[in-house]
């Protein structure tokens, strides 16, 4: 009697064929373990109690990096008799096979980097089973050395003698290699690790170089050194955006003190090594870090050529900031470095190992003590979200038009892309079609459907669109931001009796209005219960960039008194456009009507911070956050009307409180909470007419961890049951599962 074994999820490039083996050898069991695009089979030649155990067993200890989806067990008869377990070669059979996302290195192979008697000592590129390049290198399924990056750099005896002993922790470790047969980086004619040397003395200089990593090139300058920052964001164009922080090791950290230090410092050091925001107010960096505040996004060096960067170096602190051009993709190659990098540094150091699947760095944050994304990419992309059902659709979300990402499901399985980012350019347009193929080519899918957006000029939605007639395809669409609630109630397993809050920026709605202040719910079909009240938007998109236009229009539109109007615009030297901005409110030219609960937070950040400009999305939003301190208040006053939440007097009281010398940060959470309490107002009236208590909050704003605190805090309140997002972020990267999702319920 046998046993035929099939175990999905994340089980290649994770180290655990040799595992199997090692656990049935142990418990002298026969048969056979190997890789197929089903995922890992197993086939034990035993009876149903030594079967038991050993999965009892398999289940307890399978690798850190692992993630078992599923076991699947079928009783059947091999008529070979097994002298042995043995691991055999790799098959493609139907079905699909998770790829294994880029890791940190691993404890081991750090002691061995920095071992004096080790054969790999300061070499830049080891790794093992337990960690390395994934996603980065690989080029096809199944994941072996041939079908990724690696396959031009041909083992050495040594190599390969690791890579073929099934007791080694680099058996069947696809990058393995060594000094004298992998990768090698180089800084001009200096190879080797002096060339890590030099850049690290250049850094230790107050220089900007330039360094390719894992998914690719980073910006690098010291960050305690206040010249080097400022000129890396004169370089960048980039004054005031927040810049991420690198250090060698969680240790660097020890000796200060912020929030949640236990929380974030684990989140750190997992293996996906993300950059990790949170408040830590008196930091040693250099001050422009983060003009904003005292939030700071921070990793830990998660490459052998980081680790030992900071060997060299004498500060314990770097920027490292993704190596691309203002908003294009991050560089992964010399040719492209060497065009673009150079306008920040001459000094680059490359390596050979080269990149096929670009991947940014993920950005994560705390909230209610659990992981909460910010931006998903680099060893969480392309893991899967699972659903409890299976489809026997193939679906390709296209997503949206910023934040960009793109999805495809298969089976349970939706799988959204790394980051790409927004299609405004040719460059990340490219970047979002070679990634499109490339997740389509990995996984071995063929769309059967496609869902777009409503907006008729995404990039995202034009490429889809003509890939399916192309290809003879039925286009879906779904509004903006029903794909928001739709997603968050994916990640949640709900189905439907959900109430969505969804705050964002921008999305086309069905009414033909720009919405971004949304409360839906889903009793069958997904209704608009509540928006917030249509403001005119002069100049469209123009006020997204230039808040403080936005917030002369929503002062005309509730008609100001004059004399406090021409106050405040004089705050950002624009007395002279008010008669303009007056002129195409009242005939609406290119004006159009919008509910942006993001607009609306831009708005009152510009008007408390008098910041005229979004250097970044959200930036005057960003900033309104920061400065907002705890303080006991009730909320502004609005109406809820019929379906509309009026807000024209929280902008009249606001007024007020500046006019009185209010503090900025009262103000500030003042207008927050307001919002919380609209939302739990909104919420408990959908109650009352549906009995709906689970509730799901996502879009953009709710980035804004004050807000969705206090957003928690008020519906917890009112016992709400409240969902998040914890596997894709609440912005628009959530889109594509939100519009698969839509399908796969509806089919």
């Amino acid at each position: 009697m046998g046993y035929l074994i099939t175990i999905d999820g994340i089980v290649q490039g994770v180290g655990f064929r040799p595992f199997v083996y090692n656990l049935a050898s142990d418990m002298k069991l026969k048969g056979y373990v190997k890789n197929s695009t089903k995922g890992v089979i197993i086939y034990l030649d035993s009876n149903q109690h030594e079967k038991n155990l050993f999965l009892e067993e398999l289940k307890k200890k399978s690798p850190r990096a692992s993630f078992i989806l599923s076991i699947d067990v079928l009783e059947t008869n091999d008529n070979k008799k097994y002298n042995c377990f043995e691991i055999i070669k790799s098959e493609e059979t139907e079905g699909i096979t998770m790829i294994p996302s880029d890791l940190s290195i691993c404890e081991d192979c750090t002691r061995e980097l920095f071992d004096p008697q080790n054969r790999r000592y300061q070499y830049p590129f080891i790794n093992c089973t337990n960690c390395g390049p994934r996603y980065s290198i690989i080029k096809s399924i199944p994941y072996d050395r041939q079908n990724t990056t690696m396959d031009s750099f041909h083992m050495c005896k040594d190599c390969e003698k690791e890579y073929n002993d099934v007791k080694d922790r680099r058996f069947h470790a696809q990058p393995n290699c060594c000094l004298l047969c992998g990768p090698e980086v180089y800084y001009g004619s200096i190879k080797g690790i002096d060339a890590i040397k030099r850049i690290a003395n250049l850094i230790d200089e107050g220089e900007i170089v330039a360094v390719k990593g894992l998914g690719g090139y980073h910006i690098i300058c010291n960050a305690t050194n206040e010249e080097a920052v400022k000129k890396l964001r004169y370089l960048k164009n980039r004054f005031v955006k927040p810049f991420a922080i690198m250090v060698s090791e969680i240790s660097t950290l020890e000796k200060y003190d912020f929030p949640n230090k236990d929380k974030i410092t684990e989140l750190m050091n997992q293996p996906q090594s993300p950059i990790v925001i949170f408040s830590w107010k008196n930091h040693p960096l250099a001050k422009n870090i983060n003009p904003l505040g005292d939030k700071i996004g921070v990793m830990v060096a998660y490459t052998p050529i980081h680790k030992l960067l900071f060997k060299f170096l004498k500060t314990k602190f770097i920027v490292a900031t993704s190596g691309n051009l203002k908003d294009e993709p991050i560089v992964i190659d010399e040719k492209e470095a060497c065009e673009k990098l150079t306008h920040y540094t001459k000094h680059i150091l490359h390596h050979n190992r080269p990149i096929h699947n670009r991947v940014d760095d993920s950005v994560m944050t705390i909230l209610n003590n659990s992981i909460y994304p910010i931006r998903r990419s680099r060893g969480f992309a392309p893991n899967p979200i699972i659903l409890n059902n299976s489809s026997n659709k193939s679906i390709f979300g296209a997503g949206a038009g910023l934040k960009s990402h793109l999805g495809f499901s298969k089976g349970r399985y939706i799988f959204i892309s790394q980051y790409i980012g927004d299609l405004d350019n040719v460059e990340t347009e490219n970047f979002y079609i070679e990634t499109f193929h490339k997740l389509k080519e990995l996984f071995k899918i063929e769309p059967t459907d496609i869902v777009i957006d409503l907006h008729p000029d995404y990039r995202s939605s034009i490429f889809a669109s003509e890939y399916a007639i192309k290809n003879n395809l039925p286009v879906h669409k779904l509004q903006h931001h029903k794909a928001h609630m739709l997603s968050c109630m994916a990640e949640n397993h709900l189905e439907d009796n959900t109430i969505g809050v969804i705050f964002d920026g921008t999305g086309l709605g069905e009414d033909g209005n720009i919405w971004g202040g949304e409360i839906f719910y889903k009793q069958g079909e997904i209704k608009r219960r509540f928006h917030l009240q249509y403001f005119l938007q002069p100049g469209g998109d123009l006020s997204a960039k230039n808040p403080y236009k936005m917030l002369l229009g929503y002062l005309i539109q509730i008609d100001l008194n004059d004399k406090l109007l021409k106050k405040t615009a004089a705050k950002f030297k624009a007395e002279n456009e008010l008669e303009m901005l007056k002129l195409m409110l009242t005939k609406k030219i290119n004006s159009p009507y919008t509910s942006s609960i993001g607009r609306l937070f831009e708005a009152f950040g510009s008007l408390i911070t008098g910041v005229k400009q979004n250097e970044f999305e959200g930036h005057t939003a960003i900033y309104l956050e920061n400065i907002a301190k705890k303080v006991l208040t009730k909320p502004y006053s609005y109406i809820i009307q019929d379906d509309k939440i009026i807000i024209s007097e929280i902008f009249l009281q606001i007024i007020h409180d500046i006019e009185i010398g209010t503090s900025p940060s009262y103000i500030s959470y003042r207008f927050h909470f307001t919002i919380a309490d609209i939302v739990a107002s909104c919420c408990n009236i959908i109650f009352k007419e549906t009995g709906i208590r689970d509730i799901v909050l996502s879009g953009g704003v709710f980035q804004n961890i004050l807000l969705t605190e206090l957003v928690l805090e008020k519906l917890k309140e009112d016992n709400f049951n409240i969902f998040l997002h914890r596997q894709v972020p609440p912005n628009d990267a959530s889109i594509p599962l939100g519009q698969i999702y839509h399908l796969i319920i509806n089919s």
